[in-house]
């Protein structure tokens, strides 16, 4: 796994890398305060099956650039572009988990010769009236100043989606900034969730879906985040609906998730390799 930094579009996008020699691209991109980080093991298992495997830390996450503006698909999707100029990749597959779905989304249909498969990663398009409160826990920590980062993690270590072990612990310690005070934060700023939230709430994505022109694979998780039935950020009528907007579609569920497991599954892992090496 290789960790670099480009320079474009006016910032600087950092990104993990594995297997430069394949000729067969897939970009993994995450969700609205993730990083690269929720990749590591999905990348690891593609490159180990020849794939070549882009995760880049979307602006205003990670290690890449925090500027003031420019947070929404759009903003995202012309950085990715760019990324994409600058690795020669002129297409690429692309997996998304949450808001990386509604990214890859909107690619997918606007410029379609750019994606030669779609995987859509429990998001749908139609967004459930309770998903705020479904990733509360996880937008908490954003603002908040620690003592320490033994306090930072003490406080993810208590978000109830998932059980603590050795990849979370790795994933919150990219996440958090140590200032020169000693105090830490999260490195992803407040003010550009709440600029995304607001850009992408603009964003007719039901206009986009009939536009999907690759063959597309829609994973969902089955258990919410707030109950068994309840914070479900893709229920499984919207997965239907959109398999009947979306033409060469299916369908997977992934069975024991949540919102935030479902990208260490290995059940996830094997749906996401199957359908990519499927000719």
């Amino acid at each position: 796994m290789k960790d670099t930094e480009l320079e474009i579009s006016g910032i600087k996008l950092r990104y993990l890398e594995w297997n430069q020699q394949s000729s067969k691209s897939v970009v993994l991109v995450h969700g609205l305060t993730a990083n690269s980080h929720e990749w590591v093991k999905l990348g690891g298992r593609l490159s180990q099956e020849g794939f070549h495997v882009v995760a880049p830390d979307l602006r205003g996450r990670g290690l890449s650039s925090k500027p003031a503006h420019g947070y929404g698909i759009p903003f995202h999707t012309a950085d990715l572009l760019s990324l994409f100029d600058s690795l020669g990749l002129d297409k690429v597959s692309i997996v998304g988990h949450s808001l990386g779905g509604a990214i890859g989304l909107y690619m997918a249909a606007l410029f379609p010769e750019r994606a030669s498969k779609f995987i859509l990663v429990d998001i749908g398009v139609r967004i459930p009236s309770d998903t705020l409160a479904a990733i509360s826990a996880s937008l908490n920590r954003l603002g908040q100043v620690f003592p320490s980062l033994d306090a930072y993690l003490e406080l993810c270590r208590k978000i109830p989606y998932f059980t603590w072990n050795d990849f979370w612990e790795a994933y919150f310690r990219y996440d958090a900034e140590a200032r020169s005070d000693g105090t830490v934060i999260s490195r992803v700023p407040k003010s550009a969730i709440q600029e995304e939230i607001s850009t992408n709430a603009t964003i007719n994505a039901d206009l986009l879906v009939p536009l999907v022109r690759a063959p597309t694979l829609i994973v969902r998780a089955t258990e919410g985040t707030l109950g068994p039935d309840k914070g479900l950020l893709l229920p499984r009528e919207e997965a239907s609906r959109l398999t009947g907007l979306i033409k060469n579609s299916q369908v997977r569920e992934i069975p024991k998730t949540n919102h935030y497991t479902i990208v260490i599954s290995e059940d996830f892992e094997r749906e996401v390799s199957s359908f990519l090496q499927d000719s």
